[in-house]
């Protein structure tokens, strides 16, 4: 009996089966590849966006019924805002050389451009010399808007209120915080403060 190969007819069509295999393979590999990729982006950006949460969370939740002078001497509310950012008293945590320990600041947050930042200044009577660090608390932000609740359910645009006169050391109820992502969509927390003498 005769040994029989393969035709050249056979090998091109087992090279062209072998072909449309191997690039639909890659065409489904690089898909994986570009939805891990978008999936990895989309994670790191929730991430970012829960740790800026989480961060003016604690802010505001450790504010402190505390009054500041400004850097020219000028008298500041424990809390001052307006629609687009607030500026107030809090506790940190700080390193110092005795270990951790609590630490009053200055910490304001504003929109600048599209990144929304925080600034968070260690002396909360301050002097004309800039101290304040700055980073960004998240960025590619559309919009920005604060609304502050007094002691009734009232949502007010400015901290202290245009009307009637508040002892300075008065914080609000609440602060509803409203962020626009264009990625996201709306963002809205409302974030309850600590109880000071009415």
């Amino acid at each position: 009996m005769r040994a029989r190969g393969f035709t050249l007819i056979e090998i091109l069509v087992a090279l062209a089966v072998f072909s449309v295999i191997a690039v639909m393979s890659y065409q489904g590999l690089a898909g994986i590849a570009r939805n891990q990729e978008g999936i990895e982006r989309a994670s790191e950006r929730q991430r970012a966006i829960e740790l800026a949460m989480l961060r003016l969370e604690r802010d505001l939740t450790q504010a402190l019924a505390r009054p500041a002078r400004g850097p020219y001497g000028e008298n500041l509310p424990a809390m001052v805002g307006g629609e687009q950012g607030a500026e107030w008293t809090t506790l940190d945590l700080v390193a110092a050389q005795g270990g951790v320990g609590p630490q009053a600041q200055r910490v304001s947050y504003a929109l600048v451009g599209s990144d929304w930042r925080r600034r968070a200044d260690s002396v909360v009577d301050r002097s004309p010399r800039d101290t304040a660090r700055a980073r960004v608390a998240l960025a590619d932000v559309e919009r920005v808007s604060w609304r502050y609740i007094d002691s009734g359910v009232t949502r007010l645009d400015q901290w202290p209120p245009r009307l009637g006169s508040l002892p300075p050391e008065r914080l609000p109820r609440a602060v509803e915080v409203r962020l626009v992502l264009a990625d996201v969509g709306e963002i809205v927390r409302l974030i309850e403060l600590p109880e000071t003498a009415l």
